[in-house]
């Protein structure tokens, strides 16, 4: 089976929690809610083009790991999650200039990136709102957190532009930029079904090195994209197989970048892509030990087979 195909009989478990959840966001933006507001047709149309979801996904899956259901309060935190990664998403579009955003014309490019930065603004406003209901104070804590070591993440990444970073200085970015969210939806999913937060260390360790091994893995795929690979050098944001590339094999010389062709040509004939990949692998054999602490079930075995799934990827 392809990847696509192992996804979705893997996530087929929570189907109908990710349905529930679409229906949730909708909620947040029916016309009937803000009637006068003229951008909500397009955030529709974007939300309507999904992602595979995987935060949600791993909430879902995390919740009933530990034989609970997925309650009102649980859909809300996946909803918030979900939105604030959206968010994100308008914002990143606009950052990098770009187009397409899954096989559909970006915001920015539809329209300007005004309108765009207002859209991801709402979103965001949105999500306040929705935390602002939970009576938890450690959800909001971890949240504001979270989207706070994000933008920090993407402050980083800015002003480090055109430097060849070490590859812990990689990870703490990757860190930053995408696990935080992950370690976000799933801490607070357990906050809300265990009051006793036994095993919590565990808990945000599965989060953050599910994150930032998705993240690793979502820059080495932009290897098999020329495209993308010479846009990311033009812009000097650097990734892992990058980083060892140079370190490697021109001692932290960013002179071997002038020609992006030339740098992937020669980079497929160095280790630099499968070091980046049993990086990946070393950070989703880790999220594994650290939900070993759950009983045998078949929620378990699913986060684990995507851990797999990924790790394979």
């Amino acid at each position: 089976m392809s990847f696509n195909e192992e996804y979705k009989a893997i996530t087929s478990l929570v189907n109908s929690d990710l349905e529930k959840l679409d229906f949730q966001i909708a909620s947040y933006f029916s016309k009937k809610q803000d009637e006068h507001n003229e951008i909500l047709p397009i955030i529709n149309e974007f939300f309507a083009h999904k992602g595979k979801r995987i935060r949600c996904v791993l909430i879902f899956l995390f919740v009933k790991a530990l034989n609970k259901e997925i309650d009102d309060f649980c859909l809300k935190i996946a909803a918030a999650t979900e939105i604030i990664h959206n968010a994100t998403l308008i914002h990143d579009d606009i950052i990098d200039c770009s187009i397409m955003r899954r096989g559909k014309k970006t915001i920015n490019f539809d329209y300007d990136s005004k309108l765009a930065v207002l859209c991801g603004d709402y979103l965001l406003a949105e999500v306040l709102k929705i935390l602002a209901c939970t009576k938890d104070e450690r959800i909001r804590k971890i949240y504001s957190d979270s989207v706070s070591r994000m933008i920090l993440g993407e402050i980083k990444q800015y002003f480090n532009r055109f430097k060849i970073l070490s590859i812990e200085q990689y990870l703490e970015k990757s860190k930053d930029k995408t696990a935080r969210l992950f370690e976000a939806g799933i801490v607070s999913s357990y906050y809300a079904i265990s009051p006793e937060i036994p095993n919590l260390d565990h808990v945000k360790s599965f989060a953050l090195n599910f994150g930032t091994a998705f993240q690793i893995i979502n820059d080495l795929e932009n290897f098999d994209n020329p495209e993308k690979i010479n846009e990311d050098i033009q812009n000097g944001d650097y990734s892992a197989p990058l980083i060892y590339y140079v370190r490697d094999k021109y001692k932290d010389s960013t002179r071997s970048l002038n020609n992006p062709a030339q740098v992937l040509k020669q980079l497929k004939n160095t280790d630099a892509l499968e070091k980046t990949k049993q990086l990946a692998k070393y950070y989703l054999n880790s999220a594994i030990e650290n939900i070993s602490f759950l009983e045998d079930n078949l929620y378990k075995r699913a986060i684990m087979d995507l851990c797999n799934l990924y790790a394979n990827k």
